[in-house]
């Protein structure tokens, strides 16, 4: 039993290391980022987006690496539904009622539902092959085209760069070394410390990895949500959400999907899957309504505590 606290111990320890991790990735590639001219919305979705979902990316690489691949697609389905359940619950019953004003039809909303969509096809017999995964970064690739050659005309996206650029600062270079070897420790010792919990306690990787390593690299995006509450900027939190799931999906599989074929588990394919597709759908009428309620808010927290609960039933 001992054994088992110390692994305990060690993976919180893990997981905050990744995810201080990837908080000093962000912090130092903006201020490179604005170095080398990139305007404020490339840094907001390359850089950001791509610093809130680092975590579950390396820890999934990790996974793929050691072979452990039932973790990858786990992550990925749990950090989706904890997203929404809990992080845009929470938004919504702390700060509620939220109005986006943001028209999230031309640009999140899309990407959300094909990603989406097409994860679901692809793992419905269980497993992603390279082709899939390739498939899946393509995707990618095509949504990172259309941002950059034309949301700016459809959503008066500011990418006007500034006349003088800051110089580069030796703390920037700093904050990415340590943040990238953080990420790079965090995500290993995760990976050891889940298959070490899973194989004491007698139940499936995925089961760990889904509620565990989901609910812990989701800490950034739900942290994130928390300050938007304070500055008044719910809305663009919930926006967000949208974004960091597609990312997900399309890049926090595809790549290590690269790697090896991956392979999902009884606790995917008999729950995990249903439950993403059932809140996927409610945060997409949502999108389109423009507007959450407090009371939706504490019903998807309610939908997060029934979750959990049917987690209890494979153990």
């Amino acid at each position: 039993m001992l054994e088992f606290t110390v692994w305990i111990v060690f993976l919180a320890i893990a997981l905050f290391v990744l995810i201080r991790g990837a908080d000093f990735f962000v912090v130092g590639a903006k201020q490179v980022g604005s170095v080398l001219g990139m305007s404020k919305f490339a840094i907001g979705v390359l850089i950001v987006g791509f610093g809130t979902s680092l975590p579950e990316l390396a820890s999934s690489i990790a996974a793929a690496w050691t072979g452990a691949t039932e973790i990858v697609v786990a992550n990925v389905v749990g950090s989706n539904i904890t997203n929404i359940l809990l992080v845009v619950g929470v938004l919504a019953l702390l700060g509620g009622p939220i109005v986006i004003k943001r028209d999230l039809i031309k640009t999140e909303l899309p990407i959300f539902f094909i990603s989406t969509a097409l994860f679901l096809s692809v793992v419905f017999d269980g497993t992603i092959d390279r082709i899939e995964a390739l498939f899946l970064l393509c995707v990618f690739g095509a949504y990172m085209w259309y941002l950059f050659s034309e949301a700016e005309h459809v959503d008066d996206v500011d990418l006007v760069r500034s006349g003088r650029r800051p110089r580069l600062e030796w703390k920037s270079i700093l904050y990415i070394g340590l943040g990238l070897i953080a990420v790079l420790f965090g995500a290993k010792y995760t990976v050891d410390m889940v298959l070490n919990i899973a194989t004491f306690l007698n139940v499936s990787v995925g089961l760990v990895s889904i509620i565990g390593i989901a609910l812990g690299t989701s800490l950034p995006e739900l942290f994130i949500s928390l300050r938007s509450i304070g500055e008044g900027e719910a809305e663009l939190a919930v926006g967000n959400i949208f974004g960091s799931n597609a990312f997900n999906i399309l890049m926090v599989i595809g790549i290590p999907g690269l790697i090896t074929p991956l392979v999902a588990d009884t606790v995917v394919m008999e729950l995990g899957l249903m439950i993403l597709l059932a809140s996927s759908a409610i945060l997409f009428v949502t999108g389109l309504a423009r507007r959450i309620m407090r009371w939706e808010g504490l019903m998807l927290l309610v939908f997060f505590g029934f979750f959990v609960l049917k987690l209890a039933q494979f153990v």
